[in-house]
């Protein structure tokens, strides 16, 4: 698997085997990964991150690991979740669930870049208004999907299921623009 050495304790620094920089004393407003191939498996890859672990497949690799284009999508849900829930922890909102789902074309005419990136964000628990709030606080707020917006652009689509909503539970949608958070 990966050359990089479990620690013994969760937290417990250790240092990485080709940098020699330990796992856990990287500065808090910076992220870092590494990762390297693993011989005789064309297109698979092992990812480190503090001191987790994580098998990637290249798009012409195997196809049964992650890959990097999942990866970022995967990015943007995990902070549109965290984001989210926090902040309707803080502020004593009902949240009781949310689900984030996030999709992206290869651009045709330059397979360099993403043609588009989409979001849908489920909130149930709240109502409509609410949920366009914490979902603007999200985009306010997390630099991944500023990343994402300022590049190749991203749409976000919000939706508050409410069980007792006058709908009877269907979800209501409106798409967050930039324009919108003013």
């Amino acid at each position: 698997m990966s050359d990089f050495p479990a620690a013994d304790k969760p937290g417990r620094a250790h240092n990485h085997p080709t940098t020699g920089e330990s796992a856990t004393t990287a500065p808090e407003n910076t992220a870092r990964v590494s990762g390297h191939t693993i011989a005789g498996v064309v297109g698979r890859f092992v990812l480190d991150a503090r001191t987790d672990h994580l098998i990637t497949d290249s798009r012409f690799g195997p196809g049964e690991s992650i890959r990097a284009g999942e990866l970022l999508l995967g990015a943007l849900v995990s902070c549109a979740l965290a984001n989210i829930e926090n902040n309707a922890a803080t502020t004593g909102l009902p949240v009781t669930a949310v689900r984030a789902d996030a999709t992206h074309a290869r651009d045709p005419e330059d397979p360099t870049r993403y043609e588009y990136t989409r979001m849908t964000v489920h909130i149930t628990g709240v109502d409509q208004p609410t949920a366009e709030q914490l979902a603007a606080r999200y985009v306010a707020t997390c630099p991944i999907y500023n990343t994402v917006l300022r590049g190749s652009g991203i749409e976000l689509t919000v939706f508050a299921d409410r069980s007792d909503a006058p709908t009877r539970g269907a979800p209501i949608a409106r798409a967050i623009q930039p324009d919108l958070l003013g």
